[in-house]
């Protein structure tokens, strides 16, 4: 009700003075209403282009803005306002110095994560990050079939040989006789290496993830099979080597991620 009398009250009282002032105020006022609508036509098209430019989205609706794109254009502070205002963003200033920030540095909206990771900015729901299980262990034991955690659920089966197919990152095939039970999922852990399938020798997970471009935000949803300590696979990801079933495996175990 407060607005609507103000504006009624410029209406009928203001604007009449002001005619009187410059007759021509009503024309010159629309005018120029015109030209501003015209002018953010122009802007709209500009920040489109950069979006088009340096904004992706992945499988899992993360968003990516590429940085060094970002950076080609004039005033990259104005498009990252423009590109990330709807995310209920406060300090802008803090965003802005996040183009030049280590990887890992990150900034928090009511609904939103905003991360720093090499040359992208990551955007993700933080409702999307699924970290109730960060410090959380799960044995599975000799007989278990099902292991089910808040955001992964792996399957076990004994197979003959024959019925090895169908390997992905997602199926595995591993010798049985070489794991000690219970085998433990967690999460992975600064320090934490494995012999990865297809190369030689052991390679820390910190360098494997950067060596197969997996961001920080993918990294913390990954989750390690390990027996006695050992890394038996990075699920999802890769096996370890030591523990691949090969033709001389007598006992074959199949695990699959759901």
């Amino acid at each position: 009700m407060e607005t609507k009398y103000v504006r009624n009250k410029i209406r009928h009282k203001v604007i009449p003075i002001l005619q009187e002032l410059n007759p021509s105020l009503l024309s010159s006022f629309q005018k120029t209403l015109r030209n501003l609508k015209e002018s953010r036509l122009i802007i709209d098209d500009a920040i489109q282009h950069v979006k088009n430019e340096s904004v992706s989205a992945t499988e899992d609706g993360m968003i990516k803005i590429d940085i060094n794109k970002l950076k080609d254009h004039n005033n990259p502070k104005a498009y990252i306002y423009e590109l990330l205002k709807g995310y209920g963003f406060t300090e802008w200033n803090d965003i802005t110095d996040l183009l030049e920030a280590q990887s890992g540095k990150q900034i928090l909206s009511n609904k939103y994560r905003l991360v720093k990771d090499r040359n992208f900015l990551l955007l993700t729901k933080l409702n999307d990050n699924k970290l109730g299980d960060k410090h959380k262990n799960f044995e599975i034991n000799k007989e278990d079939e099902i292991c089910v955690g808040e955001d992964f659920e792996l399957r076990f089966s004994r197979i003959e040989h024959a019925n090895i197919k169908g390997k992905t990152k997602d199926i595995v095939f591993i010798d049985r006789d070489k794991l000690i039970f219970p085998l433990v999922v967690r999460k992975w852990k600064n320090g934490d290496y494995f012999y990865p399938s297809g190369m030689k020798g052991k390679k820390k997970l910190s360098k494997f993830f950067i060596d197969n471009k997996i961001s920080i935000i993918q990294k913390e949803k990954i989750w390690l099979l390990c027996s006695s300590n050992e890394v038996v696979w990075v699920i999802g990801e890769r096996l370890d080597d030591r523990f691949k079933a090969v033709d001389k495996t007598k006992n074959i175990l199949k695990i699959e991620t759901i």
